[in-house]
């Protein structure tokens, strides 16, 4: 069982940005993980953590945008894959996203990423398109596969 989700601070930026550079083939780098953890900037981002034996092995980036909502960014350490920690960062962000008065939430993915998209899909994401050449790779541009789910009371 995954441990509970936690509220980044501020103090976690250097570990958010390790453990992204470690598992995203685009990482985002300290900057932007300190912009999304500054409350300050009028920014409604959000970003929760998993840890493990004093380990950040988890992370999920998420905002809202008046009744919808985005996930901006999921990680989860390499050691802790297969084990529900992703699933359990996107329900507890949908949860918070819905006491918040989200209708719906949007989401993009590489279409490279199997993995990813079976855990959304798992989750009750649909396709919705796709954008062409939208992130960087190794062998040239990738594909983005455009997700979203309604968002109820459950």
């Amino acid at each position: 069982m995954p441990p509970r989700p936690r509220a980044a601070q501020p103090c976690d930026a250097a570990a958010l940005e390790a453990l992204d550079a470690a598992v995203n083939p685009s990482p985002w780098g300290r900057r932007r993980f300190d912009t999304a953890l500054d409350g300050e900037r009028g920014l409604d981002e959000e970003v929760l953590v998993l840890e493990e034996r004093g380990q950040l092995v988890g992370y999920i980036v998420f905002a809202r945008v008046l009744d919808e909502c985005s996930i901006y960014n999921v990680g989860v350490s390499g050691l802790c894959r297969r084990r529900g920690f992703g699933a359990c960062l996107v329900d507890e962000a949908l949860a918070r996203l819905r006491e918040r008065g989200c209708r719906r939430c949007l989401l993009e993915v590489r279409v490279s990423n199997r993995a990813a998209r079976e855990l959304y899909a798992s989750r009750g994401f649909r396709p919705d398109g796709v954008r062409k050449n939208y992130y960087p790779g190794a062998d040239g541009r990738e594909d983005a596969l455009l997700m979203s789910r309604e968002l109820r009371n459950e």
